[in-house]
């Protein structure tokens, strides 16, 4: 679901925070903010507030924070979408619909996805694998664990010229996609595409979604 900043923003500014988080969580009134237990973790001495004004809640012993949109969802476990049909329902607005070009959009980005996954994937593997072995040694002499690495996805990219666009090409991603995503370079003056990326250590940088867009 792709909604715009504006139709969110002014979504959650049609609710009191308080009253939302109020129906399952006894709030006392201090000032202009409210106190209460936190409902996300256990805890004796109220550490959780919520600000109406400024419209989020916080929980100073586990960190929790969010609009109504997060608290609903965290507290119901619902999906984005489904939280924003509620929310949307209990004060009558109508969520818009994507147009035809925004579906494809959507459709154009998780094909994006998908390629820099597989790019993340073979990445990872030419860490480990017989090419990898000096940079793997250098970030493992440097404290790196296997889990960090794991963690962060962390790769290698070998010195060839096209052995990410060969192994990608295999999988039937196309030169085209690699291209578009930036993973490979086609020359203005003509000639081949060639990796982007060469010798190199990588570290895949992911959205708030955690999806790899890009590599440093």
């Amino acid at each position: 679901m792709t909604l715009s900043p504006q139709f969110l923003d002014d979504l959650k500014h049609r609710f009191t925070l308080s009253d939302v988080i109020g129906r399952q969580v006894k709030l006392v009134r201090r000032g202009r903010e409210a106190t209460g237990l936190c409902p996300f973790h256990s805890e004796k001495s109220p550490s959780f507030t919520v600000n109406d004004q400024k419209g989020f809640y916080h929980c100073f012993g586990c960190g929790a924070h969010g609009s109504v949109i997060d608290f609903v969802m965290n507290t119901q476990g619902t999906t984005f979408p489904e939280t924003v049909e509620i929310l949307a329902g209990e004060v009558g607005v109508d969520v818009p619909k994507p147009s035809r070009q925004q579906v494809e959009r959507e459709k154009q980005r998780a094909s994006a996805g998908e390629v820099m996954e597989a790019v993340t994937s073979w990445y990872q593997a030419q860490l480990v694998g017989q090419g990898g072995a000096s940079a793997l040694s250098y970030i493992t002499d440097r404290g790196l664990t296997k889990a960090t690495l794991e963690k962060f996805q962390l790769g290698f990219a070998p010195a060839s010229r096209t052995a990410l666009k060969e192994a990608m090409q295999a999988r039937g991603i196309h030169e085209d996609q690699l291209i578009e995503t930036g993973m490979l370079i086609k020359p203005e003056t003509g000639g081949a595409s060639y990796d982007r990326f060469r010798d190199r250590l990588m570290f895949p940088i992911t959205d708030r979604q955690g999806r790899v867009i890009a590599f440093g």
